[in-house]
């Protein structure tokens, strides 16, 4: 015989059964979401204690400097001199001798080359002879001149008096003529023979080459120049316009640079430069813009600029290499650090003041200026006293503690929080 359990009962039983199901999930969800609310206020606590972060950071300190920043330009070029140009003969011939060499000083006028004078002291005979010739021949012309004037003025009376004919006083009138004509040709004869004795004796103090330059004595020089190479030797054939000597004046020299479009509206005739050579190591000779191209290269966008060189103990030589510094903007009594220093956070710029008696650093936000080398001027910063951080800045924020390669000991700042997490690890 089977038997049924009421309908009830068992209707009480499931329900019994689902509930106690869901009141254990609901418990284990209550105890999950009070751990998620306790863990998340730790964590906020965590990070109140530690903003702003806490960790010491091992960072390198220097000082910033203060004085005087320079903006400045800095080209390079050849030292070249201003005047340079060769001495040639004016006529051809054997050189017979050299009279001067490379480095002696010469002056206008100097000797400097003799050559082969034979054939022009015989053109200068023939020109010579030629002029005795044609003043033999003016002087006939002349006289014939005077005899056909006496004739023409004797036919000139007879014929007032009716003495002579028409014909032969026509006949004196053209004879004097003639003479006169005579007279003006042999005039331009002696004229031209004369030139050539004076072209001759010119040729002729041609083969004696002395020094010559135009301006000769005028100028900052006194007049004299330097041979800067010789170019020919005793015995050498050479012909009319052929180079000797490479004649260089010293004092003063220019220097030729290429001023880049930037720096183009900054320079200015009679603007100071400051020259510096490799020959003379920490020397700096003092320049001035001479003259400023009124173009610009469309090529390289650059234009010349010549710099003069005051030379006056002559140690200076065209050909050394030359670096030219301009001064373009100057301020005195500023603040500046390395140019590496000032950190860009947040659309600026930061730097870190260390405070040794605390281990921490300060952020300080500056604005940057004129820069020199490897220096770049702080503006507006206000004084900075005591070391700033020189390396490890991009890894800093305000209040955060440091160390310095070689500590043992951590910050006060750092100090207290050997329990709390990450408490033990060091920022690199």
């Amino acid at each position: 015989m089977t038997y049924t359990a009421p309908q009830d009962n068992v209707e009480k039983k499931k329900s019994k059964s689902f509930f106690g199901g869901h009141k254990k999930f609901t418990v284990v969800l209550l105890i999950l979401l009070g751990l998620s609310v306790y863990r998340f206020a730790t964590l906020k606590d965590n990070a109140n204690s530690f903003a702003p972060p806490q960790e010491p950071v091992y960072v390198e300190l220097s000082t910033a400097g203060y004085g005087t920043m320079r903006e400045l330009g800095l080209y390079y070029g050849t030292l070249s001199a201003p005047n340079r140009f060769s001495l040639a003969t004016k006529v051809g011939g054997e050189v017979k001798e050299i009279r001067a060499d490379i480095g002696d000083r010469i002056s206008p006028g100097d000797l400097v080359a003799v050559l082969d004078d034979e054939e022009y002291i015989l053109a200068r005979e023939r020109a010579e002879l030629n002029v005795k010739l044609a003043e033999a021949q003016h002087l006939e012309a002349s006289a014939n001149n005077d005899l056909a004037k006496s004739e023409m003025a004797r036919q000139k009376n007879l014929s007032s008096k009716n003495i002579v004919s028409r014909s032969e006083y026509e006949t004196a009138e053209n004879q004097l003529k003639q003479t006169e004509a005579r007279l003006m040709i042999s005039g331009s004869q002696l004229e031209a023979a004369r030139n050539q004795l004076r072209d001759a004796e010119l040729r002729l103090s041609y083969a004696r080459v002395r020094a010559s330059w135009p301006g000769d004595g005028e100028g900052e020089t006194g007049g004299y120049r330097y041979v800067g190479s010789r170019l020919v030797d005793a015995g050498a054939l050479v012909t009319a316009n052929t180079p000797l000597f490479e004649v260089v004046s010293l004092d003063p020299l220019l220097v030729v640079v290429d001023i880049i479009e930037k720096d183009y509206p900054k320079i200015f005739p009679g603007m100071e430069a400051s020259v510096r050579t490799e020959a003379f190591a920490g020397e700096t000779f003092k320049g001035s813009v001479k003259r400023v191209a009124p173009i610009l290269s469309q090529d390289s966008r650059q234009a010349r600029v010549e710099i003069e060189v005051a030379n006056p103990g002559l140690r200076l030589k065209p050909g050394m290499y030359a670096e030219v510094i301009f001064v373009f903007n100057e301020r005195r009594g500023v603040w500046s650090v390395n140019q590496d220093v000032p950190f860009r956070k947040n659309e600026g710029y930061v730097i870190f003041v260390a405070n040794p008696e605390t281990r921490t650093v300060t952020e300080r936000r500056v604005e940057l200026g004129l820069r020199e080398g490897e220096k770049v001027e702080l503006l507006d910063s206000g004084p900075i006293e005591g070391q700033i951080v020189s390396l490890g800045q991009h890894l800093l924020t305000d209040g955060q503690g440091y160390m310095l390669p070689g500590d043992n000991t951590r910050p006060a700042s750092a100090r207290g929080t050997a329990n709390k997490p990450g408490a033990g690890k060091l920022a690199s």
